[in-house]
């Protein structure tokens, strides 16, 4: 038998040693950690077991950054819904933490309400089923205290502890000093905290005592481009792209939807149409089949070879895929990270494309695509109406107070100054075709409503149109100031049941409602409409802006009679959407008015007045839960039809 010793057996040898006399958990990454000790069951997720990366590959990378030995600091990660971070990443790395590298920690949620449930629903269950329970006490040298170290807005173990805290709450931001800090949905923490400053700035400063080994995590879903705190520190970063194989050809590229063009692939592939040629390349599908509901065009063109593949491939092709930087990161330790829904596991390409159909060209809807889907932020518009928008859309064969026939329902509604009350009244068509019917002005002593004017206004809702048509609903606005109350007690002693006091709200990022109805305690039968006006002045901008299709007219289409006077189309323009700086420095979109503007207002007001019968008509003609255009629309043709 030979003694002689190779060179790879010395080399194994010596390895081997080293691994024996260091510390286990110094050469355990975090991924390894995942993969050894969690357990996911049917509470948090759909797949049920011991934890691995294979639904969610591209996670692996990142999740390594929070190992002990990375020497990566801060990671930044603009992401899609459904892609599994909170699950992959940040649960990881606080059972890794508590595990195997102990630290003081925070966990950064946007409300109080969040970090409670967080506590209860995720983070109570990573430890139970990570077998860390044992690993949770709070150290103190009083033998007889009866503190667990488990609390509602903490976990303490040995030489650290997880501390949960609201972006609302400056006081709980900065009370620690913390060596790993994760920032979750950053892009919902409010803006600044009065004088305090920004969250995202208030808590990393708890960073500053472990500079050279700290970790911090910001993870968001993007909201707009100009006031997005997820997308800046993404563009600081490397901006990390995850590349995966054509199935087909094998060359790497990153997952995208649609492409109108910049393929690499042959010309005899191409698409050629009236002499142009063009080489789309992503997430390709038959718009109208999809439409109606036939997802099976849906596949994804290589942008190198040309052809397709299909969805059953996602998960083969992203085991095999990689992160590739594509600048260099303009801070040293700082890795940033962008990823779609079009990886995700949970989220069928079907369901991004329905998404995309259903936002069509509606602002708000795109934002959500961009954002949920797309991971992307929103450009928001800062476009308004100019006066060439609106005299298009005067139609001179239409007189006033003259209301089309195949007019569904009406409304009017009404901006109050101190000598004189303007209002427009509005016939609404199928698929919210609109017609301005007539733009009236009442003077007088607003104050009073005895006066004329208040009279004057309050006949309209007894007013009977061409075509026997009447005022379904009317909507005053209240105002802030001294007319509030007279608006209040006209609409109580007048309105019966017709005519509602409004209020113009500001909107916010997670406002879903249009407008809701209040009820006004002083007063038994009335109630107030409040409405997110916003929202209101982006549809109306666009309705005003659009141009009409070849076989007829879009959704929201809007006509006015040839007798409303010049200086009603130019209020209706005196209104822009801008973008601002705040004292504090924070960019800002905002509607700013020039001039006189009550004539967009009464717009917008009208628009929610039509949303408004049709959610009483959903509910009250037709019994549904919940507003219905569609059911609506068809119900009252079917009614107009049997009238006639």
């Amino acid at each position: 038998m030979s003694l002689t010793i190779t060179k790879h057996q010395q080399i194994d040898k010596i390895f081997n040693y080293i691994n024996d006399i260091i510390p286990k958990d110094v050469m355990l990454s975090c991924p390894d950690w995942a993969e050894q000790n969690r357990y996911l069951d049917k509470k948090t997720s759909s797949t049920i077991g011991g934890f691995n990366f294979d639904n969610a590959p591209y996670a692996r990378e990142i999740c390594d950054c929070f190992s002990k030995n990375s020497p990566i600091r801060e990671v930044a990660c603009m992401k899609a819904a459904q892609v599994g971070f909170t699950t992959s990443v940040i649960e990881n790395a606080i059972g890794y933490t508590i595990d195997a590298d102990p630290a003081p920690c925070m966990l950064v949620l946007p409300s109080d309400a969040l970090c409670k449930e967080y506590k209860e629903t995720r983070l109570d269950n990573l430890i139970d089923n990570s077998n860390l329970r044992d690993k949770i006490f709070a150290e103190t040298e009083n033998k007889k205290s009866k503190k667990t170290g488990d609390t509602s807005t903490m976990l303490q173990f040995s030489n650290g502890f997880i501390k949960l805290a609201s972006a609302n709450k400056p006081a709980a931001l900065r009370s620690n000093s913390i060596r790993k800090l994760f920032l979750d949905e950053l892009d919902a923490y409010p803006k600044k905290l009065k004088k305090e400053g920004k969250p995202v700035a208030i808590a990393k400063k708890r960073t500053n005592s472990f500079s050279k080994n700290k970790k911090i995590f910001y993870n968001s879903t993007p909201l707009l481009a100009h006031s997005s705190e997820i997308y800046p520190l993404y563009k600081q970063g490397d901006c990390r792209k995850y590349l995966v194989p054509c199935p087909i050809c094998g060359e790497m590229q990153e997952l995208v939807f649609y492409e109108k063009d910049g393929g690499l692939y042959p010309d005899d592939l191409a698409i050629k149409k009236d002499g142009a040629i063009s080489k789309p390349f992503g997430l390709m599908f038959d718009y109208a089949a999809c439409k109606d509901g036939d997802y099976s065009s849906i596949a994804y063109r290589c942008k190198h070879c040309g052809k397709e593949f299909k969805e059953y491939h996602k998960q083969s092709i992203e085991l095999k895929g990689e992160w590739v930087p594509t600048q260099k990161s303009k801070i040293p330790f700082y890795r940033s990270y962008h990823i779609s829904a079009l990886y995700s596991q949970t989220y069928q390409w079907w369901e991004i494309v329905r998404d995309f159909i259903t936002a069509g060209t509606n602002p708000e809807e795109l934002q959500t695509f961009y954002n949920l889907d797309l991971g992307l932020p929103f450009e928001e518009s800062t476009d308004g109406v100019d006066l060439a928008d609106v005299y298009r859309l005067v139609d001179k064969k239409l007189y006033n107070n003259q209301v089309p026939k195949e007019a569904l329902f009406m409304t009017c509604c009404a901006d109050v100054q101190r000598d004189r009350i303007e209002c427009e009244i509005k016939a609404w068509g199928d698929r919210f075709r609109c017609w301005g019917i007539d733009y009236r002005v009442f003077e007088g002593n607003t104050s009073d409503i005895e006066d004329e004017c208040w009279q004057q206004f309050a006949a309209i809702k007894d007013e009977v149109f061409t075509h026997n048509k009447q005022v379904d609903l009317m909507l005053i606005d209240s105002g802030d100031g001294e007319l509030t109350d007279v608006v209040y007690n006209f609409c109580d002693l007048y309105g019966d049941g017709m005519i509602y006091p409004l209020k113009g709200l500001a909107t916010t990022t997670r406002t879903r409602e249009k407008y809701k109805v209040v009820d006004l305690k002083d007063y038994d039968t009335l109630s107030l409409i409040e409405i997110y006006v916003d929202k209101y002045k982006n549809i109306l901008t666009r309705y005003l802006t659009q141009e009409p299709k070849e076989n007829g007219y879009p959704d929201g289409w809007y006509s006015f009679a040839a007798g409303y006077p010049q200086k009603f189309f130019e209020q209706l323009t005196n209104e822009k959407k801008v973008k601002a700086e705040t004292k504090g420095g924070l960019t800002t979109v905002k509607w700013v008015k020039k001039g006189r503007n009550e004539a967009f207002d009464i717009n917008v007001y009208n628009l929610c007045a039509a949303d408004m019968v049709i959610f009483n008509t959903s509910v009250l003609f037709l019994g549904l839960d919940a507003a219905n255009p569609r059911a609506v629309f068809e119900y009252l043709k079917a009614v107009q039809k049997q009238q006639r």
